[in-house]
């Protein structure tokens, strides 16, 4: 079977330019080299913009690649974003670790412009997603086993309002006579269901 472009790199991503040379052409070597960049940005700067790595992709990212169209660099975003997803973690924990990146960012801001309201919200964001807010549990719940249940016919283990009774066959029919019907009842013979040929 056939492998695609994308196949291709994710496969000799990180290998050295030598060993992936055995296995990419000259075009896929340099969508590599865009790649790793590419890569490398959004994983130390996760609250970067599309619009700015695509200007990066399209100016040469700053003279070590060749320049390409803007189409190329949004399917090269596109690419990395597939590989982030399948190196770097689940995309819960991705956004986790976006969300707080941005929240840092946002503290820096707003201390440069001395704004406590500002740094309070984003450090309490952090505290959300980090789950800093909640109490560590200290309980381990792989001790835990479910209730074993014995079978008993001693009724006073359901509750204290429950006393055994001494004559209960007598009891019982007591209780049925209360609800005895004086009239005989007839069975009735189900008829047969209208099949719609009769009509």
């Amino acid at each position: 079977m056939e492998t695609s472009s994308y196949d291709r790199i994710e496969m000799v991503l990180f290998k050295g330019k030598e060993d992936a040379e055995k296995f990419l052409s000259k075009r896929e070597m340099e969508a590599k080299k865009r790649w790793m960049l590419c890569l490398s940005m959004m994983i130390d700067d996760p609250a970067k913009l599309d619009k700015d790595i695509v200007t990066f992709l399209m100016d040469g990212c700053n003279g070590v690649c060749d320049k390409i169209s803007q189409t190329t660099a949004y399917h090269d975003i596109a690419s990395v974003k597939r590989l982030v997803g399948n190196i770097k973690m689940a995309s819960k924990d991705w956004y986790r670790h976006l969300i707080v990146e941005s929240a840092k960012k946002g503290i820096e801001i707003a201390i440069t412009a001395k704004d406590p309201a500002g740094i309070a919200a984003n450090i309490d964001k952090i505290g959300k997603y980090t789950r800093c807010d909640k109490e560590d549990e200290d309980i381990d719940r792989n001790s835990w086993q479910p209730p074993v249940f014995e079978p008993t016919d001693d009724v006073t283990l359901i509750g204290d309002g429950f006393k055994e009774i001494d004559n209960l066959e007598e009891e019982r029919k007591s209780f049925r006579s209360k609800f005895k019907n004086d009239k005989d009842i007839i069975d009735i013979k189900p008829e047969p269901e209208d099949d719609g040929k009769n009509v």
